[in-house]
């Protein structure tokens, strides 16, 4: 039985103490998958505090020794620079070591190889819609290729739109967004999320660091995001801009409303909206009111990126 199978066998009986003992045991043996799996514990705060540094050193000594899983994570990682200098070069050096015995490393490569570079990329100009605030859109900020990358990759991750009741610590519905999603978080921006990443930054002229993590939210006939604004009440570093990008247009419904300015948009496949949450002042600015109005037939795919006034990160 393997060190994993003994560690599910001690936390199905009750023995979840003794399971994290042996698979720390087991790591500090050089066991890959253990180290793996206290990798990911660093990474994450589990069983112990974060610690992004311990868990680079943990990944290294699986790397060594060709562990397909921590290959790919340490390539991710370094893609998006997640306790580590951002370096794609490397990260692509490190994918193509494990391209054949991996499938989504070899998706990975396949995809940003085709996809240009922010010196070869040339975005249509934009068409305002308001000056103040601003809001605007670029045609074709992706293609449908990189469309279909992003909801593939979501796909098998979409969860419900929960919030957690502040009286009890339990899950309730969502009481604005009643759509499914997932995020791009630090250990799935990948290659290809990363330089989508990178080119949302270039189009907004805002710094790539300055984002929260790419969310995806799939809404099914009747689901919708009612009025809200993005701005966080209170929050010192705050989300000054939002880019939502269209990922598919067979639906109908679904359009973007900005009820306080009498604007409804509705954007193409790759497609983005681009609009500021805030006044000159830095404060909330309640014009950029808006919603996604419900759904009426067909499904709808959207990309959010909330982009900070300061650089962000999840883990920090």
């Amino acid at each position: 039985m393997s060190i994993m199978a003994e560690a599910e066998r001690l936390v199905s009986a009750g023995r979840r103490d003794e399971a994290v003992a042996l698979i720390k045991h087991a790591a500090d043996q050089g066991d890959c998958e253990a180290l793996y799996a206290v990798a990911n514990w660093r990474l994450f705060g589990l069983y112990g505090k974060r610690d992004l540094n311990a868990a680079h050193l943990l990944l290294d000594r699986a790397v060594v020794k060709n562990h397909v899983e921590s290959i790919r994570t340490k390539a991710i990682l370094l893609a998006n620079g997640s306790g580590v200098p951002a370096n794609a070069a490397t990260a692509e050096t490190m994918l193509a070591a494990i391209r054949l015995t991996d499938p989504h490393a070899a998706l990975q490569l396949d995809f940003a190889h085709d996809m240009p570079t922010l010196a070869e990329f040339a975005v249509n100009a934009a068409h305002s819609l308001s000056s103040t605030p601003d809001i605007r859109y670029y045609p074709g900020l992706l293609n449908a290729r990189e469309c279909n990358y992003l909801t593939g990759m979501a796909q098998p991750q979409l969860r419900p739109s929960f919030v957690t009741d502040p009286a009890t610590g339990a899950h309730m519905p969502h009481p604005v967004r009643s759509s499914t999603g997932m995020s791009f978080g630090p250990t799935h921006e990948d290659l290809v999320v990363r330089r989508i990443n990178e080119r949302i930054a270039w189009v907004s002229d805002t710094d790539v660091a300055c984002g929260e993590p790419l969310h995806i939210l799939h809404y099914s006939p009747g689901q919708q995001y009612r009025p809200h604004t993005d701005a966080i009440p209170g929050e010192p570093n705050q989300r000054c801009w939002t880019v939502l990008i269209y990922l598919n247009s067979d639906y109908i419904g679904g359009e973007t409303s900005f009820p306080k300015l009498g604007i409804d948009y509705r954007g193409a496949t790759g497609d983005a909206l681009i609009f500021s949450n805030v006044d000159a002042d830095g404060r909330a600015d309640m014009a950029t009111l808006h919603a996604g109005l419900p759904v009426i037939s067909g499904v709808k795919w959207l990309a959010t990126r909330w982009i900070r006034a300061r650089p962000y990160h999840p883990w920090y």
